[in-house]
């Protein structure tokens, strides 16, 4: 499998600047802003109401300051499929292209599924379920 486009993990931090209500603990305002607590422009009116009414003392608000709130994702790698030529999003333990061609994590075309578990003694469900477990194991590789 030719891979068009490898696997990504993508990271950032947001910024926003909190405001509570004096009266309701727990509930108010988030508006994006930058590290600094400079708030983003914003095009909807509501919006911009809001934060001005935060801002110049209309709502009884206190304001909480700037929060941080990092982020990060996975994108998988896609590749391009050997039978058929579509894109197969490698994100799994095993990648079904549209034509019905498996693939593994890193791309490998796999043997017809009426031949797995003929060494092993599985099930076809039974590897297909590593799929679940693929994910669990990904996050705890991902911590070291």
């Amino acid at each position: 499998m030719e891979i068009k486009s490898r696997r990504e993990f993508k990271t950032g931090v947001e910024y926003s600047r909190e405001f509570t209500w004096v009266d309701r603990p727990g509930s108010g305002f988030s508006f994006p802003c930058d590290h600094g607590g400079n708030l983003v422009p914003t095009d909807n009116p509501d919006a911009e109401r809001n934060r001005r009414s935060c801002l110049d003392g209309t709502y009884a608000v206190v304001d909480r300051g700037v929060s941080e709130r990092a982020w990060s994702y996975r994108v998988p790698a896609v590749g391009i499929c050997e039978v058929c030529g579509r894109d197969v999003t490698l994100g799994g333990f095993t990648n079904t292209c549209e034509c019905s061609a498996d693939y593994n994590m890193s791309g490998h075309l796999l043997a017809p599924r009426e031949q797995w578990g003929s060494e092993t003694g599985e099930s076809v469900a039974d590897i297909l379920a590593a799929d679940s477990d693929y994910e669990n194991y990904r996050d705890d590789f991902d911590n070291y």
